[in-house]
């Protein structure tokens, strides 16, 4: 009895002499590592993501993909616009057509879209069939929206009116009208026939395009601007560099271009004429730097200019450059986590100091308290 009354007593004692601010600073630095090892794990995900990426490949290959959204499905739909929009006068021609339509459409379904207009004949180029929207409906079925030209003919000409005199003896002039519409055509892939089809009939929809405004982020948004004295060298690096990447041969790119996917350069496809604008950031590393430029070029046989942005990772060894990377946005990305995840640790620091100024204002107060009561 004597020893457990002694032991809860020295609990009390050593509960007592604890500070006020005690428990609140222990909670501050337990919130404070939490979060730093929760950001450290972010950063080593962005870091070894790209080594991980063969294998999520291979698991992806065992997910069903909806078939309806390959490039595929889209030809398919494009070829069943041009046969719908595509007619002449005559009940020959209507036949003909809905034979055509019925290697898109059931049976049923291609006679009611074998149009039957006496009167005007339609006709579309698939060049003005431009593909607006695919949205995925599962189960192998896809809405896909096109923008079409089509061009409209009557062969008799405009309605003369009675009695008109003026018009009696004018040759006939065959009446044409050119029109834009939006198109919505479901398709679905059937998996046992290994065929696409346009399941439905297609419905007309619209689409208000406006023109781009300037609200779309840079690439290069949020990195570390540079503007130090390799600007002057790193400019002349690039027009050195999209001289020889226009006009060299893989085997002496190689020596400038470290990135596998860009050493064959534009193989004298076009030919650099100049830069336009040029913008540096920070690396991953000290060594590396990002380029965002304008790059002038020319097509050889006509001298037309065409201005291309490029992005480029440049790494700097044993006193020259060489290209890292060229519109990699994998790197720009992994820059910005790595970069956001040091801001949120530099955070949490920051408010592990203010927990900590904040607990030792409440000892000293405390301090002062005791020493007041003991006077």
């Amino acid at each position: 009895m004597e020893n457990e009354k002694r032991k809860k007593e020295m609990r009390m004692l050593e509960k007592k002499s604890k500070p006020k601010g005690y428990r609140a600073k222990k909670l501050g630095a337990f919130t404070f590592w939490m979060l730093f090892l929760f950001m450290l794990f972010i950063v080593f995900v962005n870091v070894f993501s790209t080594s991980g990426s063969s294998n999520a490949g291979n698991e992806a290959d065992n997910l069903q993909v909806n078939k309806a959204l390959a490039a595929e499905g889209v030809e398919f739909s494009k070829g069943f616009v041009a046969e719908y929009f595509t007619w002449n006068n005559g009940n020959e021609d209507r036949t003909q057509r809905k034979m055509k339509l019925s290697y898109y459409l059931p049976e049923k379904l291609s006679d009611l879209a074998a149009t039957d207009d006496k009167k005007w004949s339609s006709k579309i180029l698939r060049e003005n069939i431009h593909l607006k929207e695919v949205e995925d409906l599962g189960d192998n079925r896809a809405r896909v929206i096109f923008q079409v030209k089509i061009n409209f003919e009557n062969p008799t000409g405009k309605e003369k009116k009675e009695n008109d005199k003026a018009t009696e003896n004018e040759a006939v002039v065959p009446e044409k009208i050119e029109t834009v519409k939006y198109i919505s055509v479901p398709i679905l892939y059937d998996v046992e026939g290994s065929r696409f089809a346009v399941y439905e009939l297609p419905s007309f929809t619209y689409m208000n395009e406006e023109i781009v405004g300037k609200g779309i982020e840079s690439e290069t948004e949020g990195l570390k601007p540079i503007n130090d004295g390799s600007i002057q060298n790193i400019r002349a690096f690039m027009e050195t560099f999209f001289e020889a990447y226009a006009n060299d041969a893989k085997d002496k790119l190689t020596y400038i271009v470290e990135d596998p996917k860009h050493q064959n350069g534009l193989n004298k496809t076009m030919g650099f004429v100049s830069l336009k604008n040029i913008e540096i950031f920070e690396g991953k590393k000290s060594s590396e730097k990002i380029i965002r430029t304008d790059v002038v070029l020319a097509e050889p046989k006509t001298g037309i200019e065409f201005t291309s942005t490029y992005f480029l990772v440049l790494v700097e060894k044993e006193m020259r450059y060489t290209v890292l990377f060229i519109n990699n946005k994998q790197y720009i990305d992994e820059l910005k986590d790595k970069k956001k995840a040091e801001a949120e640790i530099e955070k949490g620091m920051e408010v592990e100091e203010d927990n900590q100024d904040q607990n030792h204002g409440v000892e000293s107060d405390q301090v002062d308290k005791n020493d007041t009561e003991n006077e």
